[in-house]
């Protein structure tokens, strides 16, 4: 409907001699274009196109393909340091060190190094090693790790009821109730009476 309008507007009154358009706005209307193309350049553009087309295609080189693995990062410090720590590739809690350790190294090689975990000798890839740096006046014969892991830093219910804290004789009277994560819940003094 819009392409019929423009015609009618732009055709030429032959009573006048004047588009409509000219005698409303004072002059012609800028058409868009050539409306219709003659059958011959098309022909010849669309030859010159494919050909273009096929020239550029030929002349495309492959590109290499993308390398995805992820470069591991190893220390020079690993070749002369005495303690290691062990990265954990586990899935991980939240808040839990990416780290385990210090080990002491036992056997060196080029990719593997063998070091003491937990009293077992154990195998692991130089990619999941990181140097330790201890201090040398440190102890180091006491144990075969420096630091606590995190296994052990954690406490059962049963060991945490062992723990508990001394009792006043003047509180005596209250009954010291424990949840079974081992937190000992005191009330308030005006609920005492209160029965549980």
């Amino acid at each position: 409907l819009p392409m019929i309008l423009l015609g009618i507007r732009n055709t030429i009154k032959e009573d006048i001699g004047y588009t409509s358009s000219q005698l409303v706005y004072g002059t012609t209307l800028t058409l868009p274009g050539r409306l219709v193309h003659s059958p011959d350049e098309n022909a010849s553009s669309t030859m010159d196109f494919t050909s273009q087309l096929i020239r550029a295609m030929r002349q495309l080189k492959p590109v290499s393909p993308r390398i995805h693995s992820r470069p591991e990062q190893v220390s020079q410090h690993l070749t002369s340091c005495e303690f290691v720590f062990a990265r954990i590739d586990a899935t991980r809690r939240p808040l839990t060190p990416p780290y385990e350790g210090p080990f002491r190294v036992l056997k060196r090689a080029d990719k593997f190094f063998t070091i003491d975990k937990h009293g077992k000798s154990e195998t692991i890839s130089i990619d999941r090693l990181k140097p330790a740096f201890v201090d040398s006046s440190t102890d180091t014969s006491i144990g075969n790790t420096l630091l606590p892991t995190a296994r052990s830093q954690t406490q059962t219910p049963d060991s945490a009821q062992h723990h508990q804290p001394p009792t006043s004789t003047a509180s005596s009277s209250v009954p010291l109730t424990t949840t079974r994560s081992g937190r000992i819940i005191t009330k308030p003094k005006r609920f005492v009476h209160f029965a549980d």
